[in-house]
């Protein structure tokens, strides 16, 4: 999978995000970014145009949410959108590397 692969991966039902449970509504859309990622950027300017509702977790200012990321990728990639079904790494075919970002 390239650099600029954008990944959907379906959250079963028998999957542990207990967190997820106890913190997330079902029509919550979480959005994990970091400063310094121009593609988390876009993402957010998409979806503020389009008023979509979500919650920005910011990986740079809130680096203890970073274990709740692991729990729903592998990837070292932002953005992340997450709801109650699915998560999708990337944004129009690109994303940034945790590494490139001060991540790791």
């Amino acid at each position: 999978m390239g650099p600029a692969a954008i990944v959907t991966l379906k959250v079963s039902q028998s999957q542990s995000l207990g967190w997820w449970n106890r913190v997330v509504a079902l029509d919550t859309i979480l959005v994990f970014t970091a400063d310094g990622c121009p593609h988390c950027r876009a993402l957010c300017e998409d979806f503020d145009r389009r008023g979509v509702v979500y919650r920005e977790i910011n990986l740079s200012r809130e680096p203890d949410e970073m274990a709740h990321l692991r729990e729903l990728i592998w990837e070292h990639r932002l953005p992340v959108v997450a709801d109650h079904e699915r998560v999708s790494i990337g944004f129009r075919g690109q994303s940034s590397t945790f590494s490139d970002l001060g991540l790791e």
